[in-house]
C-alpha cells in the first residue's frame, strides 16, 4: 500500500466530499480553483473538452495545486485527481 501524506497531524483535514467535475471549456477553470482553495478534492474528467483546452486547463491547475501545496494524480487517460494540502491519498493494490 502506497501513501501520500503529511507527517504532522495538524495538517490533515477531514474530507466529507470529493467533487467530480466535467469542464466544458477553459472558462470553467475558476470553479476548480475555488474548490481547491476551499479544501475540496477534485476528480476532473476532460472528456468534454478539446485537447488544446485540456492542456491549458492542466497547466493552469498544475500551477494552482503547486501553490496550494497539493497533489495531482492521473487516474485515466483524461481523468485526474487534484487534492489540496492535508488530504491523504491511499492506494490499495
Amino acid at each position: 500500500m502506497k501513501k501520500f501524506k503529511k507527517e504532522s497531524a495538524e495538517n490533515k483535514i477531514s474530507v466529507k466530499n470529493v467533487y467530480v467535475f466535467y469542464p466544458l471549456n477553459f472558462d470553467d477553470v475558476q470553479y476548480s480553483i475555488d474548490a481547491l482553495m476551499d479544501g475540496t478534492p477534485l476528480i476532473i474528467s476532460f472528456s468534454k473538452v478539446d485537447e488544446k483546452n485540456t492542456q491549458r486547463f492542466l497547466d493552469f491547475l498544475s500551477g494552482a495545486i503547486y501553490a496550494l501545496k497539493g497533489r495531482v494524480l492521473q487516474l485515466g487517460q483524461r481523468d485526474f485527481l487534484f487534492s489540496p494540502d492535508g488530504v491523504e491519498v491511499i492506494f490499495d493494490n
